[in-house]
């Protein structure tokens, strides 16, 4: 559905308009009068037949005019038939800053209730409740109440924004305004009764006026549109900017898998962000920094960063951080060298970070030179020039040869800039004037031109890849009801699925374990086999190290410890299994409530929950994807080889993690947790085998 009318608004109602202007019915009108907005604007409230300079009128229906949105500040229980109005009268969209939904509760909740089948039944489609409104800046439509209302100032510009806090939000914009950011859309989103986050930033992407969005996101039942949202910036070269507030929400609950005890929401929504290439922000300042690069219109070809500083100290902090930040500062060529050598004082240096000194302004024809010829190296993507805190005529002149320099090359130019503005304000205007942007330090620097080039690497990247589809293996029946799988049966589905188990045999209570396992070799694990012991290790029902003649006892010893401590429990039988070698991994799944089926890989064994070096990603998945999943992992230098031990077949892990991915999607409507834990990797070339596993089902 097209958002225009919402944003473009030929009319606005305020239903619930106030005579008294502090009041919330009162904050549209004052902001819409103060705003210039162009449209009609149509106060409603019986009680008043002219209000505040303009023609009052009873309800919405009798306005007579373009009308195509309505502010809704009339008490909650009055909503639903405001909103039942609106849609009688062809009006399609309304803001509503009524609060007292399911905010409040239960009473709430009803109300809450009642508003979405007004909305079903209306066609109309509603920002909030419970929210602080909407701004289209270009449109002078100051749709809100609050401090911003008071704030019609604002400058337009190509960054639109939704967020889950009015008051937070707001206040983002005010302070990136205020460091140059201009916005073209603004809404808080309330409730999201109706209209979503993502419903919003989606829009954002068609819009040809934006060319950034940003949200700050408290959590969403649909989050896994995010991957779809994430492929149409990359798509469209449109950024996603997103500060996920509650991030330190652990997710700890009683659960029968380590992957869901350890598995907490930010955890999803990172790993989701990483797989879509939706950049994480945390602080206002790396939105006002991301925003003032990508405004320049240009990427980089590569992940190489040039550096020009004036000041030692600045190239040295900018190296740092572009080195935390995966940036790569490669020497320059052989012939950059040669001709910066022949420009640099011999107490500077030609080396990339190179640091020209503050003699090169003595003839600022040398600063230009030194600029064209660090855009000329093939080897560079990007250009960061470091001006520390130069002021006065020398500023404006460097300004005059940077924005000359940008002009003649399509890399991505960028300056960091110490200075006052209002010591200088003719370089700040010529380097706007030129769309080079500037940032305060050389350390926000780094880390704006990080994300710019991870986002062009990231379409490189992400745009090509495509989950193989999933299916499930003819023939597969799973138990019904609520339950939580026997070793034995868990390892039955992950066979369906093709992946790989240790050579085992299971042998049923009361049969011979002896001559069951006489085609393995030992030593061997012998492990208790029922639905009702999930966890072995600590009810005494695993036995490791087990010799041929030791069989019988050790199946005896892990059956009466199962029963000791769960005497509920039903004792199908014991597995038998060879001892497996290799690197221990884990592999779970979660069945997430806002994002379906996710995958976690970290290493195994007991020690997974303590060490907690995992990493996520939203099912399904491509190969490519699994193989950043290994990177990623703390101990990703494990699987290389260590201390005289081959490397791991990291490709076998790699289809091992897809062949999950798949499994997972398939089997959603029924999955609740999985853990595959541990699974071994054998060396490079000997594959994987899973030594343990756990699927438990929902109804």
């Amino acid at each position: 559905m097209s958002f225009n009318r919402l944003f473009h608004p030929r009319g606005i109602a305020i239903i619930g308009a106030s005579a008294d202007l502090s009041r919330i019915g009162g904050h549209p009108i004052k902001a819409l009068k103060a705003s210039g907005y162009k449209g009609g604007i149509f106060p409603i409230n019986p009680k008043y037949p002219e209000m505040h300079g303009l023609k009052c009128f009873p309800d919405v229906m009798s306005i007579g005019s373009p009308c195509d949105l309505a502010i809704v500040a009339v008490p909650a229980p009055a909503v639903a038939q405001a909103i039942c109005d609106c849609g009688k009268a062809g009006v399609p969209f309304a803001v509503v800053l009524t609060a007292g939904f399911r905010e409040t509760g239960g009473e709430g909740r009803t109300l809450e209730a009642e508003l979405k089948r007004a909305v079903a039944e209306s066609g109309v489609r509603i920002i909030g409740p419970n929210c602080q409104g909407m701004l289209a800046i270009q449109e002078r439509v100051w749709a809100v109440f609050g401090g911003v209302a008071d704030e019609t100032g604002l400058r337009p510009g190509s960054v639109s924004c939704a967020f889950q806090s009015g008051g937070f939000g707001y206040g983002i914009v005010n302070l990136a305004e205020a460091q140059g950011v201009g916005f073209r859309y603004c809404v808080s989103t309330g409730n999201e009764a109706d209209i979503t986050t993502p419903d919003l930033l989606s829009a954002f992407l068609d819009d040809p006026g934006t060319s950034l969005a940003f949200t700050y996101l408290e959590g969403t039942p649909d989050a896994r549109r995010f991957l779809e949202i994430g492929r149409k910036s990359l798509e469209t070269g449109k950024p996603i900017l997103v500060w996920k507030a509650a991030t330190s929400d652990t997710g700890a609950k009683a659960a029968a898998s380590h992957t869901a005890n350890m598995t907490g929401s930010y955890d999803l929504y990172r790993a989701a962000m990483r797989q879509s290439g939706i950049i994480e922000v945390d602080d206002v300042e790396p939105i006002v920094d991301i925003a003032k690069l990508f405004a320049q219109q240009r990427l980089p070809r590569g992940n190489s960063v040039g550096v020009l500083s004036i000041s030692g100290g600045s190239g040295v902090v900018f190296a740092d951080r572009a080195a935390r930040e995966g940036l790569a500062l490669p020497p320059f060529s052989e012939p950059t060298l040669a001709a910066l050598r022949k420009i640099i004082p011999s107490f500077g240096s030609a080396q990339n970070p190179a640091d020209v000194t503050a003699g090169v302004f003595n003839d600022m024809s040398l600063f230009t030179s030194t600029l064209e010829i660090v855009l000329a190296d093939p080897a560079i993507d990007q250009l960061s020039v470091l001006l520390a805190s130069i002021s006065g005529r020398h500023v404006m002149r460097a300004a005059q040869a940077i924005a000359a320099a940008a002009a003649k090359t399509d890399k991505p130019v960028h300056v960091a800039w110490s200075a006052r503005r209002e010591k200088s304000p003719e370089a700040a205007e010529i380097l706007e004037a030129a769309k080079v942007p500037f940032v305060t330090t050389p350390v926000r620097l780094a880390q704006a031109v990080s994300v710019l080039a991870r986002f062009a690497g990231d379409r490189r990247r992400l745009l090509p890849r495509k989950a193989p589809p999933p299916g499930a293996p003819k023939g597969l029946e799973l138990p019904p009801g609520e339950t939580t799988l026997s070793e034995a049966e868990s390892k039955a589905v992950l066979q369906a699925f093709g992946i790989a188990i240790v050579r085992e045999v299971f042998v049923a209570a009361g049969h011979d374990v002896g001559a069951a396992a006489k085609d393995l070799k030992g030593p061997f694990a012998v492990k208790v086999v029922s639905r009702q012991v999930a966890h072995k290790t600590e009810a005494g029902g695993v036995k490791l190290g087990v010799p041929p003649e030791g069989l019988a006892e050790a199946a005896r010893t892990v059956t009466d410890n199962a029963v000791k401590a769960v005497p509920a429990a039903k004792i199908d039988g014991v597995l038998v299994s060879e001892m497996a070698q290799g690197l221990e991994t884990l592999i779970g799944v979660i069945n997430d409530a806002a994002f379906g089926p996710a995958v976690a890989l970290g290493l195994g064994g007991v020690l997974t929950e303590v060490l907690k070096d995992v990493t996520y990603r939203i099912a399904p998945f491509d190969i490519e994807t699994a193989h950043d999943m290994i990177a990623e992992l703390r101990a990703a230098k494990l699987f290389d080889g260590y201390r005289g031990k081959p490397a791991a077949d990291k490709e076998a892990l790699a289809r091992t993690l897809v062949a999950v991915s798949q499994m997972a999607m398939a089997l959603a409507p029924r999955l609740k947790e999985m853990d595959i834990n541990p699974i071994f990797v054998g060396p490079a070339g000997q594959g994987v085998a899973a030594a343990d596993a756990l699927i438990a089902l929902k109804a």
